[in-house]
């Protein structure tokens, strides 16, 4: 059995400094840019096996939250970077909620960086395991160096997610591109009303944007980015195997335990 587990003890290694210290909670997604209050949770083992008859949902009161990082690095992260993915996300909720007549695509001035660097520090605090796989150790040098720029080996996708389920998954693997089994990658996603995002060892996804086009900008510089209004997956793509498209997902107890989250009372 896979449980929604999201805590280790009190004092124990920092998911992102690596140091042992008193372990602080982490909302996932960043609270700011979505409404917290109580949610109800399920693994993706529990999803992948179908079995949805008499779930067993845990609840949390204000959200999905983790304690595997200290209070220092949440700080640095609420202070330094969540500003920015969550402006992010609120702007693109407003045209999605204006019920006016929008255009395929839009596009919304952002620090890219700053954002980068957000979005992969609540990712590695989404993971309870003590590990240090290579994405680890890569991400974290480059949440904790304001200068350094995004790893070569690191591509960031976003689409449009206009769903109430928040989705955090770690280190699972599919093929690129779909459909085959020739070329494997490894991928961490993190989904949340109103923005997607896909980190993947591949530099090429599904025809996705990519946020890593801008990895060498300059921390404070701020670039107009395309947001595609009209491209709406489905709410388990892509991590939901598939046999009309030959969808594979593959991974270890990480992903096996990632959180689906959706409000209490809340079907989809």
């Amino acid at each position: 059995m896979h449980y929604a587990k999201s805590k280790r003890e009190k004092k124990s290694i920092c998911n992102l400094c690596r140091e042992e210290k008193a372990l602080s909670w982490d909302h996932v997604p960043p609270k700011g840019g979505i409404d917290i209050g109580p949610v109800e949770m399920e693994t993706m083992f529990e999803i992948m096996v179908g079995d949805r008859e008499k779930p067993k949902l845990r609840e949390s009161q204000n959200g999905v939250k983790y304690r595997t990082i200290c209070s220092d690095c949440n700080s640095l992260l609420g202070r330094e970077y969540d500003p920015t993915i969550n402006d992010f996300a609120k702007s693109v909720g407003r045209y999605l909620k204006s019920g006016i007549a929008l255009p395929e695509e839009v596009s919304h001035r952002v620090k890219p960086q700053r954002l980068m660097k957000a979005l992969l520090g609540h990712i590695i605090a989404a993971k309870v395991e003590i590990e240090d796989t290579v994405f680890d150790q890569t991400a974290r040098a480059y949440v904790l160096d304001p200068n350094m720029p995004l790893p070569e080996d690191i591509h960031i996708f976003y689409w449009v997610y206009p769903y109430a389920t928040s989705v955090a998954i770690r280190d699972f693997g599919m093929v690129v591109p779909q459909g085959t089994v020739n070329d494997p990658a490894v991928f961490q996603l993190l989904k949340y009303y109103p923005i997607a995002y896909l980190c993947s060892t591949k530099a090429e996804y599904a025809g996705l944007p990519a946020l890593s086009w801008y990895r060498d900008a300059e921390l404070d510089f701020e670039i107009e980015i395309p947001i595609n209004l009209k491209r709406v997956e489905d709410p388990y793509w892509p991590e939901a195997p598939n046999d009309k498209d030959n969808r594979i997902f593959f991974g270890g107890q990480s992903a096996a335990a990632a959180v689906h989250a959706r409000p209490r009372g809340h079907n989809a």
